[in-house]
């Protein structure tokens, strides 16, 4: 599809967002292509191909240039969009495309103890057993909350399963669509499906799910440290109030005369 202006300034205001969200800082080299990606005087090819080509005239460390291709990679994911199936593959596919080139590893399940590059919170070694595909409170009020690796894909097909008898959430209420958003969002955020970058993915899933029926999220408004405390607050103490009115101040119905919406700001440019 081709992007209009306005959709493609949504795009990167998301993208700049998501990064944020995960402590990741594009360069003032990245900043400007994605200005011209934006005004459509640099097209989608130039602006991916932006780290390597400042890299050769700017002292520039492997953390910067690392940061600055995933925020151009994650522009390049909404441009082309996935295919929205569902499921661990899904998830899978935005990783990969999120990060192949950028770190190892890129769509590759964990297999051991990891850190998430967004939040930096630890996977444990060891953790007390748990119901398959599922985790009980007691084991919540622990120091790893998230899914042992060998749970992942039969955690990640129940979660889907259920989303797909509630119809994906078509239908609810906005105080219904919230409740279950931030149910869901927890449960994902716990599955924790790959070493790195869960977080980022799992932004990208959950605004593309949200716009499919009716919805849309102004992540524009969250900070770091409000994003930090409403998901710990879930995952160590199985309270999703935090996550609840985080999504009850960013929601707003979707404009569906656009062909793509993940709104960056406030009344962004995409509506």
């Amino acid at each position: 599809m081709v992007m209009t202006p306005a959709e493609r300034a949504s795009a990167v205001a998301f993208s700049y967002k998501n990064c944020e969200l995960s402590a990741i800082t594009p360069s003032e080299a990245m900043v400007a292509a994605a200005n011209g990606y934006q005004r459509g005087t640099i097209n989608l090819s130039n602006f991916v191909e932006t780290p390597e080509r400042t890299i050769r005239h700017n002292d520039r460390n492997e953390s910067q240039l690392r940061d600055d291709r995933i925020f151009a990679r994650s522009v390049r994911l909404i441009d082309y969009g996935w295919r929205a199936n569902g499921g661990l593959g899904e998830l899978k596919t935005i990783h990969r495309g999120l990060f192949v080139g950028a770190m190892n590893n890129a769509g590759q399940l964990r297999s051991d103890s990891a850190n998430d590059i967004g939040n930096n919170a630890k996977i444990a070694t060891e953790r007390p057993d748990a119901t398959e595909g599922s985790r009980t409170h007691e084991n919540r009020q622990r120091l790893n909350p998230y899914f042992p690796a060998s749970l992942i894909e039969t955690g990640t097909a129940n979660i889907f399963s259920q989303l797909d008898e509630q119809d994906r959430f078509s239908g609810f209420d906005r105080a219904g669509f919230i409740r279950a958003l931030a149910g869901l969002y927890d449960e994902l955020n716990a599955l924790h499906p790959f070493r790195y970058g869960n977080g980022m993915v799992l932004r990208i899933f959950i605004s593309e799910l949200t716009h499919m029926v009716g919805w849309d999220l102004n992540w524009g408004t969250v900070t770091l440290e409000n994003y930090r405390n409403a998901a710990s607050l879930a995952l160590f103490k199985h309270d999703i109030s935090g996550l609840e009115r985080m999504f009850a101040s960013i929601i707003r119905l979707a404009n569906p005369t656009r062909i793509f919406l993940i709104s960056g700001w406030d009344q962004g440019p995409a509506h």
